[in-house]
């Protein structure tokens, strides 16, 4: 009998659609394959660098998240452009004896970039937020990565990239 076979054939999930299940043994797969590849010693660095890319975006998502619990009626048409690839990169350092991050996009436009700085300072105004996160330093050049590779539909952009 197939692992499929033998999924479907069990009582507790019979109930769960047969595409679904594939669906779920194809991604299994793969998440062991990428596992499996990754511990290899010739792709340790790009293992490495998978696994920063995906903690920078894990972080750029939750401050999206965050920003957007603040925003104002009339921000709201603005924001809903924004994307989590605009969204400043969080990176440790210490300026000034004080330890925070803040590397702004250098391709976000700048009233969006205006619209992240009012969020965030509501942000850290709220008892919440400042308790349980660290102070956000505003100094530093624009970060070095690159606009994303995916290539964005200009209309629902709404042109929130800089022309380089």
């Amino acid at each position: 009998m197939n692992l499929l076979g033998a999924i479907t054939a069990s009582l507790d999930l019979h109930y769960i659609d047969k595409d679904d299940i594939v669906s779920a043994c194809k991604t299994y797969y793969e998440t062991v394959r990428r596992s499996f590849r990754y511990t290899q010693p010739e792709n340790s660095m790009r293992a490495e660098a998978a696994k920063n890319s995906a903690r920078s975006r894990a972080r750029r998502k939750r401050l999206q998240e965050s920003r957007q619990s603040v925003l104002a009626d009339e921000e709201v048409e603005l924001w809903m452009s924004a994307t989590v690839d605009l969204m400043s990169d969080e990176e440790d350092g210490v300026v000034g004896g004080v330890s925070g991050w803040i590397v702004p996009p250098s391709f976000r436009r700048p009233d969006l970039s205006e619209l992240c700085v009012k969020l965030q300072s509501r942000l850290e105004a709220t008892p919440k937020y400042k308790a349980t996160h660290s102070r956000r330093l505003h100094i530093g050049p624009a970060s070095e990565r690159t606009p994303p590779a995916v290539a964005y539909n200009p209309e629902e952009a709404h042109g929130q990239f800089t022309e380089l």
